[in-house]
């Protein structure tokens, strides 16, 4: 059960904003559109994993940037703005809000930010600690 309703959600200072199939059925909800636009206006940092990036384009926040998502929502993402620089192919960009591909990818785009936070020795640790090789480095 959630401990918040859209209301009373307390300020998020990084906003991620997870992927899936459920995504499709938010684009058209108004309510949650308006949360995300809300909380990205607030947040130091605006992430998405998976299809979650297409909650961001439909409100605008990717405008003019390059961004990625899954493979099999690329299309859709295009569709929903075409200032959009849709990146094929690769895992994670930055341009501002970090988007990341598949659910895998999500992994490095966790690791881009703490680089981005933290710097690249925290990541390296990080990764080493857990045995995770991320695959980052050249789309960041």
């Amino acid at each position: 059960m959630p401990s918040y309703s859209w209301d009373t959600a307390p300020p998020i200072d990084i906003l991620v904003i997870p992927g899936g199939f459920g995504t499709r059925g938010l684009l058209g909800d108004a309510a949650a559109l308006a949360w995300i636009r809300d909380a990205a206006s607030r947040a130091s940092l605006v992430t998405s994993v998976c299809s979650g990036a297409l909650l961001l384009a439909q409100n605008g926040l990717l405008r003019g940037r390059r961004a990625t998502t899954h493979w099999a929502a690329l299309d859709l993402l295009a569709s929903l703005d075409a200032t959009i620089d849709v990146q094929r192919g690769v895992r994670v960009v930055s341009d501002t809000i970090v988007t990341s591909a598949g659910v895998s990818a999500g992994m490095d785009m966790a690791f881009a930010v703490v680089e981005k936070l933290h710097g690249p020795e925290v990541a390296r640790e990080t990764a080493h600690y857990i045995e995770y090789v991320p695959q980052y480095q050249d789309t960041v």
